[in-house]
């Protein structure tokens, strides 16, 4: 029987076409299935990112209430929906920083700062983190890299101004202190607190005649305020310039404007540069204002 090389031709060819349209079919299946997976990924990190957004302004919102449990709460999760969101770290930074938790809002604050857009906000949060963690060198750092930026941030310049100032004092950089402190100067804000920097400057300069002159312009501004001699005694302590301030505190002596706590302090310089009877005839003179003190005898 001959054979039908059309008919075997044509079944190949009809079995081969089956083939390719099933093979197409699934390839089709298989990139629409692809397709909605990527699509519904998609659809679920910017949902992820709407829902961050909305937690951050939130947690912003119950901040300024002084809600903190509640807007720490909403930070966190708008963190961990998208852990790239800047503007929640901030949040949670500044969260800490009121709370006074002065190490985690520095965590969270340099890692905030390739996320941030707003950066002048974030460095001077920052700052202050270091200024008031007692970290002055570092804060100095941060400052000027603030200071620096083009165009120059024009928010809140009275409190920048001040800490930098006061860091550059606290760090020992007394030059640059005196030129920050005349800057500040311009701002009224914060006048009688710089003038007690003022004052700390020029004693750590040696500088006494300007360190007593800057004294009678804190007590004119503010004649019912009292200089606390704490930081001065800390400060010159450090810088090795107990000789200054016991010169500066001398002057005030004989102004008859010493009380008590200053008498202490003036009596621990004396202990410090081992002049100890002057310490002891200074404490004697302490417990004439504060007889009951248990820190004299």
């Amino acid at each position: 029987m001959p054979i039908d090389c059309f008919s075997v031709t044509f079944k190949e060819w009809t079995v081969g076409a089956r083939a390719n349209m099933q093979t197409r079919f699934m390839r089709r299946t298989l990139l629409i299935i692809v397709g909605l997976t990527i699509l519904q990924a998609l659809l679920l990190v910017a949902y992820a990112h709407y829902e961050a957004e909305v937690l951050a302004s939130e947690s912003d919102r119950l901040t300024d209430r002084q809600l903190y449990s509640r807007a720490r709460e909403n930070a966190e999760r708008a963190l961990a929906l998208n852990p790239n969101h800047g503007y929640a770290r901030y949040y949670l930074g500044y969260l800490e920083l009121l709370q006074e938790r002065y190490p985690e809002a520095i965590n969270v604050f340099q890692s905030a700062i390739p996320l941030m857009p707003h950066l002048p906000a974030l460095l001077k949060m920052l700052a202050q983190g270091y200024f008031f963690s007692g970290d002055y060198a570092r804060a100095t750092q941060t400052l000027d890299r603030y200071l620096r930026m083009d165009p120059a941030p024009r928010a809140g310049p009275d409190l920048i101004f001040r800490m930098w100032a006061q860091a550059l004092c606290y760090s020992q950089e007394f030059g640059r202190a005196s030129i920050a402190l005349a800057k500040a100067e311009a701002y009224q804000k914060f006048r009688t607190e710089l003038l007690q920097t003022r004052v700390l400057n020029s004693i750590l300069l040696d500088q006494i005649p300007m360190a007593d002159y800057y004294y009678r312009m804190f007590k004119f501004f503010a004649p019912t305020h009292r200089m606390d001699p704490g930081p001065l005694f800390a400060n010159a302590l450090a810088a090795g310039k107990l000789q200054s301030l016991t010169r500066f505190l001398e002057l005030n002596r004989m102004r008859g404007e010493l009380d008590g706590s200053t008498e202490k302090i003036l009596a621990l310089a004396y202990a410090k540069q081992a002049r100890l009877d002057l310490a002891i005839a200074t404490l004697k003179r302490a417990m004439g204002f504060v007889p009951n003190d248990p820190e004299i005898p």
